[in-house]
């Protein structure tokens, strides 16, 4: 989707979204795995505790995928808050009472490297 507007020296200029960045996280917990949505539920606490709303809106946070089985996920966000969502993943360090640890294991620009990527860590 883009959208038109005008620029310096009156010409239209046309503009995208902004770039995406994909992240592909494993968690790890003390007893059995939390439901998906708790986890969810989490990342976007620990986000914005860090950062407040104006920074999680800015981020561009999207929930894409988790596998209560593997523990792993993939979230999206601007390119520009790679950085801010892999230091609020490292912070999150309990889930329903238990001990919790969230890392990154690679940030791509699409999905489908990152879902190829899983499917080779798991047949591994």
């Amino acid at each position: 989707m883009y959208a038109w507007f005008w620029g310096e020296k009156g010409v239209m200029v046309r503009v995208g979204r902004g770039k995406r960045r994909y992240l592909l996280f494993h968690l790890t917990t003390e007893g059995g795995r939390p439901e998906a949505w708790r986890v969810e539920k989490a990342v976007y606490e620990a986000y914005k505790k860090l950062f407040g709303v104006k920074g999680l809106s800015e981020a561009e946070l999207a929930w894409i995928s988790y596998e209560e089985n593997s523990g792993f996920g993939i979230l999206r966000c601007s390119h520009r808050a790679v950085a801010r969502v892999r230091t609020a993943l490292t912070l999150i360090d309990e889930l329903d009472g238990r001990k919790a640890r969230i890392c990154t294991v690679r940030v791509s620009g699409t999905g489908k490297t990152l879902k190829k990527t899983l499917s080779q860590m798991k047949s591994s």
